[in-house]
């Protein structure tokens, strides 16, 4: 990893952890040289962010595809469920999560959907389209009850007509694509909504 880019992760990383509680910073041994940084700890989650996860994070946020998915493979999907308690990491955590390899944080996703900001609830959206559309394969792991509970959240979200037309729409087309899961019925599914 280059210098520029190591400095950019680090200003990063420091720079979010500015937020909240204070950044925990671990001392260094002599004996790593000169280029190795010690792990930040992120303010919400608590948990030790190093060098390399900070720079995971930083080529998501503005980064491809391809980066949001490196992202999600080295947290995993609870990790970027914690990290989204940090504003800073919120959004690209949940644009991130449409490469979970299963549904455990459809519910989250979901409640987010219905009550987030505007940026947020269709960056939601997009992540739930984007989990809905992925094949299962049998060595998935066993996430029914998210799965049911992440349903009937956007089930209410699309018959809920207070809620932005755009934000039901979206969660229709994702509730058809989960119906041959089983959880939730074709018929339930409002009729008159499409996706814009």
């Amino acid at each position: 990893m280059g210098r520029a880019r190591v400095s950019i992760a680090l200003a990063f990383a420091l720079a979010h952890c500015g937020r909240g509680t204070p950044a925990k910073v671990s001392a260094v041994s002599s004996s790593a040289g000169s280029d190795a940084a010690p792990p930040v700890t992120a303010p919400d989650s608590g948990a030790p962010m190093d060098l390399a996860e900070a720079n995971a994070w930083t080529l998501a946020k503005d980064g491809e595809e391809e980066d949001r998915m490196h992202l999600a493979g080295r947290v995993g999907c609870t990790g970027l469920r914690e990290r989204a308690d940090e504003p800073a990491l919120r959004l690209t955590a949940i644009r991130a999560m449409a490469y979970c390899p299963d549904f455990g944080e459809l519910p989250w996703l979901a409640e987010v959907a219905t009550v987030g900001a505007d940026e947020e609830a269709a960056a939601s959206l997009d992540a739930i389209v984007e989990l809905a559309a992925t094949p299962r394969r049998a060595t998935d792991p066993d996430d029914a009850e998210e799965l049911g509970a992440g349903c009937g959240a956007l089930l209410a979200l699309a018959r809920a007509p207070e809620r932005p037309r755009s934000r039901r729409a979206k969660a229709v087309s994702a509730l058809r694509m989960l119906a041959d899961r089983g959880c939730v019925k074709v018929g339930d599914i409002p009729k008159d909504l499409d996706a814009k």
